[in-house]
């Protein structure tokens, strides 16, 4: 059996020593930023309120220095979901990662007005809107397919491209079930789902019970199948069910138009993305499927744009008299 070390964290205490650790155990961290510092300190802070930016950035440059592996995970929230260049330029072009794992912020306030367990259909105010998450991820995609394929990594945008190749998405939230990513508590309690960390998802303790054991319950093999089986008909009828299958069950707590309980409620933004998306992946799918590079539709896109651009009129200034003129004349050289 074959152990992979990885760790999510922070950075905000990372030191030397850790870093050659990391190194010397083939570690690959999971660092969280999310994205400039105006963005991530809109909600990464501490216990005193203040923002935690430089320090991140700071156990940032200890990876580098050290050479770790690491990848940056952006949990996308209402505030930076308004800046989505933003935010991607800066991960791919100062940070320099070529990995980044979006995850949408949506927190369910119940009826305590609290987060600490999911209830009701109210979110926090800092919980990504629908549509604001769909336009955020289309707008990193346009930049993405046009420069960046097989540069960097968008965890969502590769998991799509998957899925219209025909080929399993490799995420559990797109997949038609799921079950297989337990969380374990520093006590010992292991949970069905890290989004699931409550007491009705509690699958035992391994100090009593073999994690094993737990894993292959019937219990946790029921949570994993009931992601397929609650799925309501307004899901099963979708014509991107295929590329999304429902998402995740944590975030299934709206009615269908219909009145079926178990809509997402990121339903609208994932399927305006993966209507935008649906041509572009179809010319990558064929690509791929001929035995070329992925990066190849970047050179599609660039015909593309440019066709584009030839069919548009040609820009005009404003002359003296104060009409407009095409550039090009009146003494401007035509290039």
């Amino acid at each position: 059996m074959t152990f992979e070390n990885t760790l999510q964290t922070n950075g905000t205490l990372l030191n030397d020593e850790w870093c050659e650790f990391f190194k010397q155990n083939n570690y690959l961290i999971g660092l969280s930023l999310d994205g400039p510092q105006k963005l991530h300190d809109a909600n990464r802070v501490d216990k005193g309120g203040g923002g935690t930016f430089d320090r991140v950035m700071r156990g940032l440059r200890l990876l580098q220095k050290h050479g770790v592996d690491y990848n940056i995970l952006t949990t996308v929230n209402r505030v930076n979901a308004d800046h989505p260049l933003e935010v991607y330029r800066f991960l791919r072009d100062q940070v320099k990662t070529d990995w980044i794992q979006f995850i949408p912020v949506v927190e369910r306030l119940n009826e305590s007005g609290d987060t600490l367990y999911q209830a009701g259909t109210m979110v926090s105010d800092r919980s990504v809107l629908s549509e604001q998450f769909g336009n955020f991820l289309i707008t990193i995609f346009d930049e993405w397919i046009r420069y960046d394929v097989g540069k960097v990594f968008v965890q969502t945008f590769e998991a799509t491209a998957r899925s219209w190749m025909g080929l399993p998405s490799g995420m559990c939230v797109f997949a038609p079930t799921c079950g297989h990513g337990v969380a374990l508590e520093h006590n010992g309690d292991l949970y069905s789902c890290d989004h699931f960390v409550e007491p009705d998802y509690l699958l035992g303790n391994i100090q009593e019970t073999p994690m094993a054991e737990l894993v292959g319950s019937d219990r946790q093999y029921n949570f994993g199948r009931d992601k397929l089986r609650s799925l309501p008909k307004y899901c099963r009828e979708c014509d991107v069910r295929f590329a999304c299958h429902g998402e995740c069950p944590k975030n299934r707590f709206l009615p269908t138009p219909d009145g079926e309980p178990g809509l997402n409620y990121l339903c609208a933004g994932y399927k305006k993305f993966f209507q935008h998306v649906n041509q572009p992946l179809q010319v990558l799918a064929t690509l791929m499927r001929q035995g070329r590079p992925a990066s190849d539709i970047m050179t599609w896109y660039a015909m593309q744009d440019k066709a584009v651009k030839a069919q548009q009129p040609p820009p005009v200034t404003a002359g003296k008299s104060g009409r407009s003129k095409p550039q090009g004349f009146g003494g401007h050289k035509m290039l």
